[in-house]
């Protein structure tokens, strides 16, 4: 499919796949409730070639235009007095670079990475709920991905929970690896008891899975790339540190060096599709300076 966006109104044009298939078929393609789909309609806000749909068994053909109508709505949270830094940006998403020592999200406060978005979408008269797709710790730097058009907050959702939006890292750490080697941690991951916000490798905890290779070694300091086929919390932090290879700098579970100015764990590039076209998207964040130790002589 094709489409065009324009303030306040997103049009799909359709195409020989939706041939045949009916609004419902449609909606259930992008995963929208049966709460979403009766605002819709009472609402008048999904509209087949610009009427407004009131039979989702309505048959779609080829050519046809369908419309999502965007009604304006506020943020959700309190905007920042500094918009975020955005690196990537289409009619759909935006993807956001977050500084370490900053957090996700907390509706009580106005110095996280969704108050910041918040402030961003006001100021480029984007007037919808900041939503983003997944989250990143307080002290990993990085890119994270926030949908633009609500109406696909669940399509991305799903795309997350089947690990087809992929996320990659880089890690300094130390311990003992060959440039090349590659590295499979299939540990399940819990709550460690006797620490408050802390995680460890335990027999009783969820099943996470991250792969990892050594790209670099440098004066006894590893850089590693890894990327996540599970999302638990700490994942990657707490599969390096317990096969002995602790992120530089985490407060956590790895080791102190002033070599680098934070902790060595960086969301450096992500992968995911568009919703409407299907295309891929791989968008790479911007410079770090901690990971060019690597490149200097």
């Amino acid at each position: 499919m094709r489409y065009t966006a324009k303030p306040g109104r997103l049009e799909l044009f359709m195409d020989a796949s939706m041939e045949g298939k009916t609004v419902s078929d449609f909606l259930d393609m992008y995963l929208v409730s049966a709460g979403n789909r009766h605002l819709m309609k009472t609402e008048g806000t999904l509209l087949l070639n610009h009427v407004p749909v009131k039979d989702e068994s309505t048959v779609l053909h080829a050519k046809d235009t369908v419309t999502i109508l965007v009604k304006d709505e506020a943020p959700g949270f309190i905007p920042a007095e500094e918009a975020c830094e955005v690196i990537y940006e289409d009619d759909l998403v935006y993807v956001v670079h977050k500084d370490t020592g900053i957090i996700v999200h907390d509706t009580d406060r106005n110095d996280t990475l969704a108050s910041m978005a918040a402030q961003w979408q006001v100021s480029h008269g984007l007037h919808v709920p900041v939503r983003y797709i997944h989250r990143l710790d307080k002290d990993t730097s990085g890119l994270v991905l926030f949908v633009k058009v609500p109406f696909f907050q669940a399509w991305f959702d799903d795309q997350l929970q089947k690990k087809k939006i992929r996320r990659h890292y880089m890690a300094v750490c130390t311990g003992k690896a060959k440039k090349g080697q590659k590295f499979t941690f299939d540990q399940p991951i819990g709550r460690d008891r006797h620490v408050s916000g802390k995680y460890r490798v335990s027999d009783t905890g969820k099943p996470a899975l991250t792969k990892a290779e050594c790209l670099d070694v440098k004066n006894g300091f590893l850089l590693m790339r890894c990327e996540l086929e599970t999302g638990r919390t700490h994942q990657i932090r707490v599969h390096l540190s317990s096969s002995r290879h602790p992120i530089v700098n985490d407060p956590l579970y790895g080791v102190p060096s002033a070599s680098f100015s934070h902790m060595c764990l960086w969301a450096d590039r992500i992968e995911f599709r568009n919703p409407v076209t299907g295309e891929l998207c791989s968008v790479s964040d911007r410079e770090n300076p901690d990971f060019a130790f690597f490149r200097k002589s």
